[in-house]
């Protein structure tokens, strides 16, 4: 499978409602240019984020960034991880889960 084709199927799993490394979480983009995949953390009680001075200003999801590939040009461990969560879920669907075949 092309980058291409991997890029356009993970942009379908866009707003989907996941959990990677046992945390809830939402896919929120696909970055082609930068192979990362954006997830926004669903914690119940959001951190406290800061702003430029380092004061406390607010509570904001926390966004994480994952590699699409790893070194060798396979998917990388975390987008993997990611995926068999998905699969594992049996809120799953065919078309969600289909693209690691």
């Amino acid at each position: 499978m092309t980058d291409h084709v991997i890029i356009h199927r993970l942009r379908r799993l866009i707003g989907r409602d996941c959990r990677w490394l046992g945390r809830d979480c939402r896919i929120v983009e696909v970055l082609p240019q930068e192979a990362r995949l954006v997830l926004e953390m669903q914690e119940e009680t959001p951190p406290v984020q800061i702003d430029q001075y380092g004061q406390a200003a607010y509570r904001g999801n926390e966004i994480v960034e994952l590699p699409l590939f790893d070194d060798a040009g396979g998917f990388s461990e975390d987008l993997m991880l990611l995926l068999d969560e998905l699969t594992d879920d049996p809120r799953a669907t065919a078309g969600g889960c289909a693209v690691a075949a």
